[in-house]
């Protein structure tokens, strides 16, 4: 699910483009007035930034232009929702600029019809987590994906778990059967996680366990893949769920 990173000057104009957007994105909101955006984003990095202006001031600006200025974030496409005036101080204080513009009076068609836009456009690289005890499997699935994602690998649903608590990634390629934490245990804490709640998951298994299949099945996963999983089906299922 792409990610959008949404800042305000208005709390109520936080809210409405948040639940305007909640469906289809994977949101994050941050006020104008939050003195440090950096560590409130963490390594959350989203696929773009909507910001939206109203009555604003190079000093509320400052906790935007020390996002702007990382390297992380500076090259992230940005929508800015303002009038012309503010979209002019905007213009003066921060850089790099917007890349897209809407009157904030914009309906929310034109403004998903931008963000659409925004992301096809975005050289940000997805990041997939994957969760196996086996070690070979860890090393093979790892090998399909590094070329195209970024990708991190651990070797237990407690190592996931922590993972989670300070990165999001875009999917998780979880293993059923693992040692202490198995796969349904696993996805029954990711998602009562502040950042596990919408994240896809697709389970792995080399087993055909049918009541742990069962299990997993019940926990509403996004994928189910057999192993050794075949290269292509693992791409054309990321695809599907990113």
């Amino acid at each position: 699910m792409d990610r959008v990173l949404l800042i305000s000057t208005k709390v109520g104009a936080l809210k409405d483009l948040e639940k305007n957007l909640a469906e289809k994105y994977h949101v994050a909101t941050l006020p104008m007035s939050e003195a440090n955006m950096l560590s409130a984003v963490g390594n959350a990095i989203p696929d773009c930034i909507i910001v939206y202006v109203e009555s604003i001031s190079r000093q509320k600006l400052f906790s935007l232009m020390d996002l702007r200025e990382d390297e992380r974030f500076a090259e992230l496409p940005l929508l800015l929702l303002a009038d012309d005036e503010d979209r002019e101080v905007f213009e003066k204080n921060i850089e790099p600029k917007q890349d897209y513009y809407l009157d904030r009076r914009a309906t929310n068609p034109e403004i998903r019809l931008c963000i659409e836009e925004m992301i096809a456009t975005s050289d940000r690289q997805k990041h997939i987590l994957i969760v196996d005890d086996d070690v070979t499997a860890l090393k093979t699935v790892r090998s399909y994906l590094d070329e195209r994602y970024r990708v991190t690998g651990v070797k237990s649903g407690r190592l996931a778990i922590k993972f989670l608590e300070r990165q999001l990634p875009d999917c998780i390629l979880l293993d059923c059967f693992m040692p202490d934490l198995n796969g349904a245990q696993t996805l029954q804490i990711i998602r009562s996680m502040e950042n596990g709640r919408r994240v896809p998951v697709v389970f792995l298994t080399g087993v055909s366990d049918k009541q742990m299949v069962l299990n997993c099945l019940s926990l509403h996963p996004n994928g189910f893949l057999l192993k050794p999983v075949k290269r292509d089906d693992l791409m054309s299922k990321i695809n599907e769920v990113i």
